[in-house]
């Protein structure tokens, strides 16, 4: 499962919020036909870590969403377990630098940008500029754009001038999800980032609306940053 996929997951059972049922219980039993079925004892020891994330404050859906694609995934339930434990730690330190008042959205993205590789220095960038404004959207963006192989300096400051554009948080993820779908399709990371970066410029010097352009999926005929690059869907 892609740092995307499994970042939105986690935002849309925030989002959407769990059932009643497990909320009370934060019961962990999550087992289905086709996935890792959770043994007595992983599943207890999985209660008791959600339990302890709770009861810090910590978000649990997140980490209920971590089982599920281990299960998913058909991982050894030490894994699962294992995975649980590195975002519950991934989890109090975005807690630790974002605040005590952080949303849950703005826990997760910064546990995952810190996941794929997005160091402190980077981070604090990003929740700086972004002064009071939910850094859920960035810190997302910049998690994709870490994950897919931009270099996080660079990264992180492509997620900086965005905000300093006044880009919306929605263009922002669209911007991640794009160069994550063109390095899917077999553009280099860099490379796409900096083409949509110019397409987003441009459109912003013409007083248009921000755009990708290109639509997700594209790659390009001539390269991204060759005259312009020119896109063109992978047949």
């Amino acid at each position: 499962m892609s740092a995307r996929l499994t970042l939105l997951s986690m935002l849309s059972l925030i989002a959407i919020g769990v059932p009643a049922q497990r909320a009370r219980s934060q019961q962990v039993v999550l087992a289905s036909s086709g996935t890792t079925e959770l043994d007595s004892a992983t599943q207890a020891a999985l209660t008791r870590d959600v339990g302890q994330a709770k009861s810090r404050g910590l978000p649990v859906e997140p980490l209920l969403a971590k089982v599920r694609e281990g299960q998913i995934k058909r991982a050894r339930p030490e894994r699962i377990r294992s995975a649980v434990a590195a975002l519950m730690i991934r989890l109090d330190s975005a807690r630790a630098a974002l605040g005590m008042a952080s949303s849950k959205t703005e826990l997760v993205a910064r546990a995952e940008g810190i996941g794929a590789g997005a160091d402190g220095a980077a981070l604090r960038a990003v929740r700086v500029v972004s002064g009071a404004r939910d850094v859920a959207a960035p810190l997302g963006a910049l998690a994709q754009l870490v994950a897919t192989g931009v270099p996080t300096r660079r990264a992180a400051q492509m997620i900086v001038d965005l905000i300093r554009r006044d880009i919306s948080p929605s263009q922002v993820l669209a911007f991640g999800v794009a160069v994550e779908t063109d390095v899917g399709a077999g553009v280099p990371a860099t490379e796409s980032a900096l083409f949509r970066m110019r397409q987003i410029e441009a459109n912003l010097s013409l007083g248009d609306k921000v755009t990708t352009a290109a639509p997700p999926g594209t790659v390009f005929q001539n390269g991204p940053g060759v005259n312009g690059g020119t896109p063109r869907r992978r047949p």
